[in-house]
Formats: structure tokens, sequence, C-alpha cells
């Protein structure tokens, strides 16, 4: 069984980084991923249909030469080529796979934020990965977001750091260094930063780059100040703050307007809104709009958020924010579908670059399905309501196209009866539902 042709020139990627005997071993493993998943690397290799050394794929992963940066870097060329933004959307969280076993590299406790609520914490054990990706609209359904992985990194607590003796770094830094990275690649680019509080609070704020726009959530007692006055006559000090302006809270509080409008198709918000110009007390030199807002007829806490986009409007913030909500989509599915996270890595290199492959192979199945694939209306899951092709439906296309090239590749020759082509008919669809 071999991958359906028109999928190939999106592993381009990857081949380029890799020499031609590792870009080949690599290609039977992708065949293997995308027809079993499993819940090892053991697994796909056993839907590898060669009959290679099973040593050769492991080193595809644990010896060989290639790096997966550059892969990611060719993977954003890639996706501005085909959907070129004048500014691009970048999306950064984090994400745990649950690992077993003392053995396996880089693995500690972490927050399973899955699990979690505000007033229990559930730690497990495993790898923490730092995610950023690009924020794509589809252009087969208008409207609706998708967040691709193009950079990723394995976060290491502090007492994995010190057991390994490397120095610790916070999250947040990871993301910063992968922000700053696409900057460089792309020094002409618009780029728009979307996070959660923990990405985007304002001592994380401070730091990120001045033109890079972001757009995160803040506290609803967060303490706003006007800029900071001209400099007077006179010796002292110069004021770093304006007066103080009120707490998101108290704009809720005060006089607010009620509004009606669409986050994204089929989600309306009814709401008081308030908004307002400032700067957090963190960042003084760094004008905001922040806005609040209080859900009318839903059981729902208070919301604030805030863009360094002043001429947005409060609306459009809001839609902003709710992009960000595409990448737990990805993780999602990634985890669930390509079974990313259930492999056992001992090996440094190994560690490093099967989650991360796989999360890759999560944007390039998006993209080949967006842009190359003829029949994206047909789909194996149907159930009242649906609108749009999930990512399930996405890799049951790649299967289906794959087998149907594979028999036409080799049956065409030899006429079939109508009573096999049916059965053969019959099994792909198991094979697709099955995987």
């Amino acid at each position: 069984m071999n991958i359906v042709s028109s999928f190939m020139p999106f592993l381009q990627v990857f081949f380029l980084a890799m020499t031609e005997p590792t870009a080949n071993a690599f290609l039977e493993l992708v065949t293997g991923w995308m027809f079993l998943p499993g819940r090892s690397l053991a697994d796909r290799i056993r839907a590898i249909p060669n009959s290679r050394p099973r040593d050769a794929y492991y080193r595809v992963l644990a010896s060989a030469s290639w790096s997966i940066e550059e892969v990611g870097l060719r993977l954003l060329r890639l996706i501005l080529a085909l959907a070129p933004q004048e500014t691009l959307f970048l999306v950064g969280d984090d994400t745990l796979l649950a690992r077993k076993g003392p053995k396996i590299f880089g693995a500690g406790m972490h927050r399973d934020g899955v699990l979690s609520t505000r007033t229990r914490t559930v730690n497990r054990w495993g790898h923490a990965w730092v995610v950023l990706g690009v924020v794509v609209e589809s252009c087969r359904n208008p409207g609706r977001y998708y967040s691709l992985p193009v950079l990723m990194q394995l976060y290491l607590s502090q007492a994995t750091s010190q057991k390994l003796g490397r120095k610790y770094r916070k999250k947040t830094e990871l993301v910063l260094d992968m922000v700053r990275r696409i900057q460089r690649e792309l020094p002409e680019q618009k780029l728009h930063f979307l996070g959660d509080y923990g990405y985007t609070a304002p001592a994380v704020l401070r730091q990120f780059p001045r033109d890079i726009e972001v757009t995160g959530r803040a506290h609803s007692k967060a303490r706003l100040y006007e800029p900071a006055p001209p400099r007077g006559p006179g010796r002292g000090r110069p004021r770093v703050r304006g007066e103080q302006l009120p707490s998101p809270q108290e704009l809720l509080e005060g006089r607010a307007s009620h509004r009606e409008f669409e986050v994204a198709p089929g989600r309306v918000y009814r709401v008081r809104l308030a908004s307002a110009k400032g700067c957090f007390f963190q960042v003084p030199d760094r004008m905001v709009e922040v806005v609040a807002l209080q859900h009318i007829g839903q059981r729902r806490e208070d919301e604030v958020f805030y863009s360094t986009s002043l001429d947005a409007g409060a609306e459009q913030v809001i839609r902003w924010y709710a992009r960000r909500w595409s990448i737990e989509v990805t993780f999602r599915d990634s985890k669930g579908h390509l079974a990313v996270g259930r492999e056992q890595n001992r090996a440094r290199a190994a560690a490093r670059r099967t989650a991360a492959m796989g999360f890759l192979m999560y944007s390039l199945v998006v993209l080949w399905h967006e842009f190359a694939q003829p029949n994206a209306s047909t789909s194996v899951r149907n159930y009242p309501g649906k609108r749009h092709a999930s990512f399930a439906d996405m890799l049951a296309a790649l299967r289906r196209e794959s087998l149907a090239e594979d028999r036409r590749k080799h049956f065409q020759a030899s006429p079939q009866s109508t009573e096999l082509q049916k059965k053969y008919e019959y099994l792909e669809k198991l094979l697709i539902l099955a995987a």
C-alpha cells in the first residue's frame, strides 16, 4: 500500500531536509502512520508493506541527520504560498502527552489542563509540548479556522531540567523564542499573536517585540493607566504612567452597551460590553484596547480581552480571540486520530521528533484536503447538522484516495467481476473506518 500521489508534494517539506535513504524510509513510515496510527511505533511499522529492516524506521527518528525546525519553517513557507495573508495570525499553547515508564526521555510531572479545574489540580507523568501554529481560514468553509502547527518545543519541568543538567526555561520563554524565529524568517510579514492568559498576561506582553500585535485575555481587576504625560519643566524623575483608569470590572459596573453579534458561524453572543483604551501597569509604554463583557442569559463568568491593535473595535477583538480555540481542536484531533503522544521514546532525538512529526503531519493532511482533494464534499461520517468535514473525514479521504489509486494501479489491467468489486469497496470502507 502506498500513499496517494497527490499527497507527495506536501511531503517535500520533509524530503528536502533528509538524505535520500532517510526520505525513502520516512515515506514508508508515514504510510504506515496514516493507515494505522496504533498505540506505538511498532504498530505503525507493522502496517508498512515493504520488507525493510525494522531498525531503519527507528533510525529515522532516533539518529538520522535532519532538523524538525527546518521542516517546520519549510511548512510555514508552504502555507503562505498556498494561502497568502496580509497579517499572519499565530497561536501558541501547550498540551500534555501522557507517558508511562521512568526511562522516557524528558518526561516529568505536569499539570493536566483537561482534568484540572480552578479548585483542583491534576498532575500526570508525561511530556508537555509548547506548540506555535498558524491560523488559516478554510477556503471551502469560510469562517472556519484551522490552527496548523509549524514550530514546537519540548518543555522540561524544573525537576527534569535539574536531573538532565539543563537550564530551566519557562513555557512563555519557549513561545517567545519561536515567535522571534518566525519574525526572523519572515521580516516583511505582519504578525499577530493569539494566546490565553498564560501567554498574553501583561508580564509576558512586556517581552513581545513592539512590531508584533498581541490579542489575549486580561484580569478583571487589571490596573489600567493613561499614557505618561509629557515631561514638564523642572527637576525630578519623569512620570512613567498617567492617571489611573477604571478597571475592567468597574467598567462593567458602570454604563455598558448591549450587543448581539456573531463570533463564529453559528455562535452568537448576547452581552453587556464596555471597552476602554489604556496601558497596563506592567507595560506602561504600550497602549491596548481592553474589552470587558458580561453574558446575558447564560451562566458564564465575565470575560476580559485586550488587543494591541487600537483600531480594531471591541467586536473584532473578540472574534480574533475566538480563533485561538482552533489550536485546542488541533490537539484533540492529533491525539485522537493520529495517536500523537502514544510513543515510548527513550532516545533524546526520537523524543523531540516523534510527537513534533505528528503535529506537522496534521498540518499536511489539512492542507492536502483544502488544496489538493477534489472530492472534499464526500464524507464517511455523516450526521444531521454537519456543516463541514472533520479531521476524521480528511484522514479517511486520504486513505480512500490512496486505496483507490492502488486499486487502479494493480487491477486496471485485469477486469474484475462486479461482485468482487463490491466486496473490495466494502473492505476498503471497513479499513478506513477501523483505522
